[in-house]
């Protein structure tokens, strides 16, 4: 490998062109080739973002362009075939969540990517923002003492497009659900039990409301929320401990805590994290949209942590089992809203 590892990306969307952008303010990585079965698109993302060189065909980029990695950042049905065919052609990959539509059709990618030796990165984004690193310290300096109760959920507006569409792997739960519990996952660290939910379904097919308990091992219970109902997007983390409480609203630069333990949080207290407190810095004239400069910092380091697990031979903070772990309970949420009974986590 050069100096720079040689990154290739596999969809030429908007999310394709705000992760291109972060992976170049990392300065670890060679934007060689980009490919879109829309050509005017790929050929617009190469000029745009830097790429050398761009194509229609993916598995002809893979073979030409011979990158170390590749970003797959495509509709959610397509992720896992594109993933695997990256794999396949022994590349590293950083995928975008929820990488694939069910626990196992993940498990095949993570096993493929195995036997080829290839390190497999999920984009959840939400612990990497500034908030979130400093509520895992605050969890980790044992502020609220053993972790009891948590409560989560992510909300946005009405869903249209291919996010509208069941075949595509639309609707609120795969698109913004995956994130929390993802996040509630990292943060909790036990292993799901079973789930109960209750789902609402839209008239396009696709799930328009989630609210379900995951019961984890050990006892300690989360309550998550999706949806495709509210007037903006809203979304918050709520973590209960034995020693006090802590809270964090999505896209918002504060965190809410309260401990019983650590003097200097005896009384209710709200710690700013700024935006720049994690990540590099960034210009916002450059950025694509409001959007992407909010998250911009967060996919560096994202990719920066993914380009040192390849170059040290490690797993990356994400990995494709733990997509695989936020799959088992999607799949439960959706089962249980089906069935109205309890299902087990497997």
């Amino acid at each position: 490998m050069t100096d720079k590892l040689r990154f290739a990306l596999v969809g030429c969307g908007s999310q394709g062109r705000y992760l291109s952008e972060a992976l170049a303010l990392t300065g670890q990585a060679e934007l060689v080739a980009c490919s879109d079965v829309d050509a005017g698109a790929a050929e617009e993302t190469a000029r745009r973002w830097g790429y050398a060189r761009h194509y229609a065909d993916t598995e002809q980029m893979l073979a030409e362009a011979d990158p170390d990695a590749v970003i797959v950042a495509v509709v959610h049905d397509q992720l896992q075939p594109c993933g695997l065919a990256v794999v396949d052609a022994g590349k590293h990959l950083f995928i975008e969540k929820p990488m694939a539509l069910t626990a196992a059709h993940g498990r095949v990618l993570v096993e493929r990517a195995r036997s080829a030796g290839v390190r497999v990165m999920v984009g959840y984004t939400l612990p990497f923002l500034p908030t979130r690193v400093r509520l895992r310290q605050l969890i980790d300096e044992g502020v609220v003492g053993d972790l009891v109760h948590v409560t989560a959920g992510q909300f946005i507006g009405p869903l249209d497009g291919w996010l509208a569409q069941p075949g595509h792997g639309g609707g609120p739960l795969l698109y913004i659900g995956t994130h929390v519990i993802y996040q509630v996952l990292d943060l909790v660290r036990r292993r799901a039990d079973r789930v109960f939910a209750e789902v609402d379904w839209a008239a396009t097919g696709v799930d328009d409301a989630c609210l379900f308990t995951v019961r984890f091992e050990g006892g300690l219970v989360a309550q998550i929320g999706t949806s495709q109902n509210i007037g903006g997007r809203y979304g918050w983390l709520d973590v209960l401990g034995s020693a006090g409480r802590l809270r964090s609203e999505w896209e918002r630069g504060e965190i809410f805590v309260q401990s019983t333990v650590v003097d200097a949080y005896g009384d209710p207290t709200t710690i700013l994290v700024p935006e720049e407190a994690t990540g590099p810095a960034v210009e916002h004239g450059r950025m694509a949209s409001p959007t992407g400069f909010r998250y911009v910092r967060a996919w560096a380091a994202e990719f920066a942590e993914f380009i040192a697990a390849i170059r040290e031979g490690r797993d990356p903070a994400v990995t494709g089992d733990d997509a695989v772990g936020v799959l088992e309970i999607t799949d439960a949420v959706f089962e249980s809203g089906r069935t109205g009974q309890v299902v087990d986590v497997c």
